[in-house]
């Protein structure tokens, strides 16, 4: 055939309307699915962005990550338009994380989970992102209170429970949605099961699946550590000290946890079983591994052990080791309990005083101290005054009644004659806590006043 032949021919053939021959749309086929050269370009092209964003993510270039790809529907817009844009919102979601772009980085992973409903690692980072956003919220990083707090713990919630679903037998889900409920919410009661949960999935791993989930053993490790937490703050310290003692023998060589911390908490279980020479050397060992980090708190609980073990020397040598000017109020609390053992009220009271004005969240612990100090040295007006400013102050900080506040005023009150006040208070205290130590005690002698 010539070349004038063929150029003939070709202009011959009529090409058809492509309208008419494709059919009606169909989320099963569509015409790219069968002459899959367009889609096979954008695939190459989401697997090149992908690999970049990959190592832009191993240097830590969170900007640049942003740079290249975000926002994704006008850096990609074909890639959205054809629906392969779902790992790369991923990506682009992690790297917002990474600014604390929390917002933005949900807001990504919504887009996932809604036309991906079944996929474990966007309800997992969704999860993720939510529950970081409100630790930053914890540590005033960004702003986050009222109705948008609750919000975003219950969103955090939600998706936790789905990865939970899709991944039963995961750790770290279960990990963080513990950590949710007693770090962010205060409910260390409802932290224990899902701890329990992600340490029972753990151990119940062959060694295989261990091998394989290596980057799981360190959740293990963490969940054992605020399981052992979760059970002290809820009266369980004989089960606390089994997981903790766990936990640092599951930790022995990986060191996820430091060593401190771990040591302090073994203390701290010991000496809420009043097993106060367990408790110093567990202290000790803590003060002895520690590389030059702030360990106030050790110093703090290992002076009341001293005094538990009725050595207030060698608790003053220890409160006395760090410096003036770096006690926190608590540490100050202890520290005044070490003056009155060795019987100087005189440096209790000032230690205390010297709280008042800096602390804005428990002051009224140290008012509390300090009505003690001077009902012990029969100054009750002086110390029913101390009680009034607790109450005080815990009413206007907290909205909420002080029992202690209650005791000590109506104590005082009954100590200086006037019992019909003395009663009034009690009784008031009586409504809000029956079982208050010593109560009954107070409106026994009342009782007595009144028929003598």
């Amino acid at each position: 055939m010539t070349t004038s032949n063929w150029k003939d021919t070709l202009r011959a053939i009529k090409v058809p309307d492509q309208r008419a021959t494709t059919g009606q749309a169909d989320e099963f086929l569509t015409l790219d699915d069968i002459v899959t050269v367009k889609k096979d370009s954008l695939r190459r092209q989401l697997h090149r962005v992908l690999s970049e964003i990959e190592e832009l993510a191993r240097e830590d270039r969170w900007d640049d990550i942003l740079a290249l790809a975000c926002p994704v529907e006008q850096k990609f817009p074909e890639l959205c338009d054809k629906g392969l844009d779902l790992e790369l919102r991923a990506k682009v979601s992690f790297a917002l994380g990474q600014k604390s772009r929390f917002d933005d980085a949900i807001a990504q992973l919504k887009i996932c989970v809604e036309r991906d409903p079944s996929n474990f690692h966007y309800h997992s980072a969704l999860a993720y992102n939510a529950y970081n956003s409100l630790y930053a919220a914890m540590n005033k990083e960004i702003f986050l209170r009222g109705k948008l707090k609750a919000e975003r713990i219950e969103l955090a919630h939600r998706h936790l429970r789905m990865a939970q679903e899709l991944r039963p037998q995961g750790i770290t889900n279960f990990y963080r949605e513990g950590m949710l409920y007693k770090k962010i919410e205060g409910k260390s009661d409802r932290s224990i099961p899902l701890f329990q949960k992600a340490v029972d999935n753990w151990e119940g791993l062959g060694p295989e699946e261990k091998k394989a989930r290596h980057q799981e053993c360190k959740n293990y490790v963490k969940a054992l550590y605020q399981l052992a937490s979760a059970l002290l703050d809820n009266g369980l310290a004989r089960k606390a000290l089994a997981y903790i003692e766990k936990c640092i023998e599951a930790d022995r060589e990986s060191n996820h946890l430091s060593m401190v911390y771990k040591y302090f908490a073994l203390g701290k279980v010991h000496f809420e079983l009043n097993e106060f020479r367990e408790a110093k050397d567990a202290l000790v060992f803590a003060l002895e591994v520690n590389d030059n980090k702030p360990v106030d708190f050790v110093y703090e609980l290992l002076a009341r052990v001293w005094l538990a073990l009725n050595n207030p020397q060698k608790a003053l040598e220890t409160i006395l080791t760090v410096p003036e000017k770096k006690r926190r109020p608590y540490y100050r609390w202890t520290e005044a309990d070490v003056y009155c053992a060795m019987g100087d009220f005189n440096t209790a009271r000032v230690v205390l005083t010297s709280t008042l004005d800096r602390d804005r969240r428990s002051k009224h612990r140290a008012l509390i101290k300090l009505a003690k100090i001077e009902y012990l040295l029969s100054n009750f007006k002086k110390a029913e005054e101390y009680a009034k400013q607790a109450s005080e102050f815990f009413h206007e900080r907290w909205g909420g009644i002080l029992n202690d506040a209650l005791f000590w005023q109506a104590l005082c009150a009954y100590r200086t004659g006037d019992c019909n006040r003395s009663k009034k208070l009690a009784l008031e205290l009586k409504a809000h806590n029956p079982r208050y130590p010593k109560l009954q005690t107070l409106l026994t002698k009342l009782r007595q006043s009144e028929s003598s």
